[in-house]
């Protein structure tokens, strides 16, 4: 059945429906409810008639109650204890709508507009305040008699009702069951609000824990915000990193390549002369420019090159790849150096930085490229390099990748005239001496010792690794048998020369070169009337030997029937040839060769050759096979051809080159090809042809050197005209003895204009083709220049025009080597002034390493020039003195004391005391005395 509370206002009665509360179930009436029915209304409370059963609506007027007149302590008590309950425990969650119940006047009167909230806990109270009272009401009216019981229901007012029994005294006492069940109901009472009091309890603590724990969503709300922007910060670093680690181990893997194809790059010995694993370091750190890197001063320091390539069974020593026991070279023409090997160092300096070991060769850390078992032998400036290198190793690679990239050092254009390392050659290894500083060293750069490995490969290591790999009592055994026989052992290089006169001095050799493992390089002559078996015992030797380059010199003589019949005299030579090992072949003096050896009918081949040297007896008969020679060596590199004849047939030599290049049936690729002339050939047509066509194929080379030992108006003129659309000579010498022609001069002349020339030797008569030529020669290439003056017509012209070549260079002439010569006429008197002057004013120009002047001056023209020589890199000085005695050489060294780094002086035709060769010897200078 559907409960409903009665209101009244003003005798207008009103029944609301009591709904069932969504919170806690409770049946609840709405304060809204109300209001719609009586607007205006402030607050209910239990009327005059009827309390309990109808409620009065109160409408408050200057804020008294128009209608709660009659109250009582009873009702005052429950209007004190609704107040309290309806003012504690605030901050609780609330009903969304007013909950009313019957209240006094007393109670607080909700404002117009607003709600009244109670708290879960209040509400509780209520309710359960309410339920035990009915049903006390409902016991007590049961236990009365019959009659009153009718009266009391009857009534609209129970509660009051029953009080007014009992005031009347109807009712004496309480049953015994009644007074029972208001104690049990009592006892419940108190269960239930401490029951109540431990629920509200609990809503409140997890009321405030939803708090802290919202409090803590919205911190790691923001705390998760922040994280996931520092996580995609992480992964976008990680991308990048991992770009970077591809980067790096792609600029490895670039690196390691590089290094494995300069350390694997394998080559010929006769293209090997020195070491070519090398590091360049800072000479002196404490002096350091780093905004000028190339007024910095650099030593190169060769490497020990052993590995397990070189590594014995029973080796006790580390074969890791380290410096040599030498204390380096000072480098010579800092930038021309870095641009011929600056990719190379800057790749080697890489290998030793982050220890890339390729090719059998072990790269230890950088502290480790001295050996510590080697220091007490090593210089005193390798001993305080162990401190220095990693801290110049990363100098220098720091420095070489800015300038090869245009930064820094103001040097535009660098990095693409700095060569890359694999384009390297072996014409570059060979050049690599002329940028040292070196004290005129005997020995192979770096102390080092060449030995060729079970592949093939060149390896230059330092003595120690020598000798694990050759026994240092068979090399001494070795030594000793070819010094018997009147020849010489070069160990370092692995070379041996000699001449045997016999038989048997040949098996004494041959049984020794068997057991010598260490001979790369065999030049020998065979000075008897050897034959066919002769060749075979030699050809077997070399089989089993290391020997790859190969010099073999042949006596004329006759030779015997059976050799000439049946064409097989040189067919052993032909053996040695095409035997794998051997890289170069010189022959000389075999008279028919082709004839006599079955050199047109066999089926050779010759593809191991690199190098072929060539020089027959009748060289004009030899041409069909010199061509077929070089037809089966298809794999020449470079290729020399002579005469024998004493006759000088130089026509013949024409004849024979031109035949060479114009063999349509092969192709030639000649990279250091050297050609001499001399003396010229017969003035004709067909040797203008010859030799204007032997020039044309000559200029398609790289590495250019010609030789003209008689100059002549044919010569220049088929040179002039191969030369017309450029020339590619870097060496050039040139002499004559008789006047010349202005056609000459101007041929010659065009020919030096056209040239990039690093070394020019002139040798001439006449002052006027020399100034010609020097004022067309482009100094900037220029590392070496010789030239002969007549004393008897030596012009200021020649001197005037040097002087001003050089100053038109502003400084940028590079010459090392400046020889000066007046040798016609040695009874010729001194310079003169004007032309000492001049000397003095070209001299002061230069910053040479070695000057020759072997011009006659007066003592006192000499120590002026020796007040205006640059000794800042001079090492060699060679002077002509006419015959000074002790005193005038005194007065020289004096003149000589700046000079530092002077190693060798040399005083023509001077009168030297031991006194003074001590003198100079204890600056580490060699003084020598000459006669020319």
């Amino acid at each position: 059945m559907e409960e409903t509370q009665l209101f009244r206002l003003a005798g207008k009665t009103a029944t609301i429906k009591i709904p069932c509360d969504y919170v806690d179930g409770q049946n609840v009436v709405y304060w809204e409810d109300i209001e719609q029915v009586f607007p205006g209304v402030q607050h209910v409370v239990n009327g005059e008639h009827y309390p309990g059963v109808v409620l009065d609506a109160v409408l408050l007027s200057s804020g008294e109650d128009t209608v709660g007149r009659h109250k009582n302590t009873t009702d005052a008590e429950k209007d004190e204890e609704m107040a309290n309950m309806s003012t504690s425990d605030n901050g609780a969650s609330t009903l969304s709508r007013t909950c009313v119940l019957a209240t006094r006047s007393t109670s607080p009167s909700p404002k117009s507009g607003s709600r009244t909230t109670l708290s879960f806990k209040q509400i509780m109270k209520l309710a359960q305040k309410g339920s035990m009272e009915s049903s006390l009401e409902e016991q007590l009216v049961s236990s009365l008699p019959p009659d009153i019981q009718v009266q009391v229901r009857g009534s609209t007012n129970r509660r009051e009702s029953l009080i007014q029994v009992v005031k009347n005294g109807q009712v004496n006492r309480l049953s015994e069951q009644l007074v029972a069940c208001l104690q049990e109901l009592d006892n419940k009472m108190m269960d239930i609000n401490e029951l109540a009091s431990r629920i509200m309890d609990l809503v409140f603590k997890n009321n405030e824990q939803s708090f802290e724990i919202m409090d803590l969503i919205s911190k790691n709300s923001e705390l998760l915000i922040r994280v996931n922007e520092m996580q995609r910060i992480l992964d976008s670093r990680q991308d990048e990193m991992k770009q970077l680690q591809i980067q790096v181990l792609d600029q490895l893997a670039l690196l390691q390549h590089n290094v494995s194809s300069l350390l694997t790059q394998t080559y010929e010995l006769h293209e090997h002369p020195i070491p070519r694993l090398f590091i360049v370091l800072p000479a002196d750190s404490p002096s350091w420019n780093p905004s000028d890197f190339f007024s910095n001063k650099f030593r190169l320091y060769f490497l020990c090159e052993c590995g397990d390539r070189t590594k014995s069974t029973n080796s006790k020593i580390p074969h890791h790849i380290h410096l040599a026991k030498h204390e380096g070279y000072d480098i010579d023409r800092t930038k021309e150096f870095f641009q011929q090997y600056g990719s190379y160092v800057l790749t080697i300096l890489r290998m030793l930085k982050f220890g890339i070991s390729v090719a059998g060769i072990a790269v230890p850390v950088l502290s480790h490229l001295i050996r510590v078992d080697t220091l007490d032998q090593a210089s005193k400036s390798l001993r305080l390099l162990k401190n220095t290198i990693e801290s110049g190793v990363y100098q220098v690679i720091e420095h070489i990748e800015k300038v090869s990239s245009d930064e820094g050092g103001g040097l535009s254009g660098f990095a693409g005239q700095m060569r890359s390392s694999e384009a390297w050659k072996g014409s570059d290894i060979r050049q690599l001496d002329t940028f040292l500083q070196s004290k005129n060293e005997k020995r192979v750069p770096g102390n080092l010792y060449r030995t060729l490995t079970g592949e093939g490969h060149i390896k230059w290591v330092c003595i120690d690794h020598y000798r694990e790999i050759y026994n240092e009592k068979s090399a001494e055994a070795f030594h000793n048998t070819v010094k018997a026989l009147g020849g010489s052992f070069d160990e370092s290089i692995g070379r041996v020369e000699l001449t045997l006169f016999s038989r048997m001095q040949a098996e004494q050799f041959y049984s020794a070169l068997e057991k010598a493992k260490s001979v790369y390089e065999l030049k020998v002559e065979l000075d008897w009337e050897s034959s066919q078996s002769d060749f075979k015992k030699l050809r077997n030797t070399l089989a089993i030997s290391n020997v790859g380059v190969l010099e073999l010199y042949l006596k004329q003589q006759d030779v015997s029937t059976k050799d000439i019949v049946l064409h097989q005299r040189y067919d052993p030579v032909l053996d040695i040839m095409r035997h794998p090992s051997i890289k170069s072949f010189t022959i000389r003096g075999p008279q028919d060769f082709s004839k006599q050896s079955g050199l047109l009918s066999r089926n050779d081949d010759f593809c191991n050759l690199r190098h072929l040297d060539v020089s027959f007896f009748q060289l004009k008969d030899d041409i069909p096979g010199i061509k077929c020679l070089i037809a089966k060596a298809s794999n020449l590199s470079s290729l020399a051809v002579g005469t024998g004849t004493q006759t000088n047939d130089n026509d013949s030599l024409l004849q024979a080159c031109n035949a060479i290049v114009q063999n349509q049936t092969y192709t030639i690729n000649f990279k250091d090809w050297s050609l001499s002339i001399s003396p010229p050939p017969r003035e004709s047509n067909q040797s203008m042809e010859w030799m204007e066509h032997l020039f044309k194929f000559y200029c398609r080379g790289t590495t250019q050197k010609l030789e003209v030992d008689k100059l002549d108006e044919l010569t220049m003129d088929a040179l002039a005209k191969a030369t017309k659309n450029g020339s590619v000579f870097n060496d050039l010498a040139l002499e004559r003895n008789d006047r010349l022609g202005d056609p000459f001069i101007n041929n010659i002349s065009s020919v030096v204009a056209r040239s990039e020339l690093y070394k020019l030797r002139i040798h001439m008569r006449e002052d006027e083709g020399r100034v010609r030529i020097m004022e067309s020669l482009q100094w900037i290439h220029l590392r070496e220049l010789n030239i002969s003056l007549n004393p008897e017509t030596f012009e200021t012209s020649v001197m005037r025009v040097l002087v001003d070549g050089v100053k038109k260079m502003s400084g940028k002439v590079n010459l090392k080597t400046f020889r000066l010569y007046s040798d016609w006429s040695t009874e010729a008197g001194a310079l003169s002034m004007p032309q000492g002057d001049l000397l003095q004013d070209f001299i002061a120009l230069l910053s040479t390493q070695w000057l020759v002047l072997k011009v006659a001056m007066t003592l006192e023209q000499l120590l002026s020039l020796l007040r205006l020589i640059d000794f800042s890199r001079l090492r060699a000085l060679h002077l002509w003195t006419r015959g000074f005695d002790s005193a005038k050489v005194d007065a020289i060294l004096d003149g000589l004391r700046h000079a530092t780094k002077l190693e060798k002086l040399s005083l023509c035709s001077a009168n030297i005391t031991d006194e003074q060769r001590k003198r100079v010897s204890a600056k580490g200078v060699s003084l020598i005395h000459t006669w020319t």
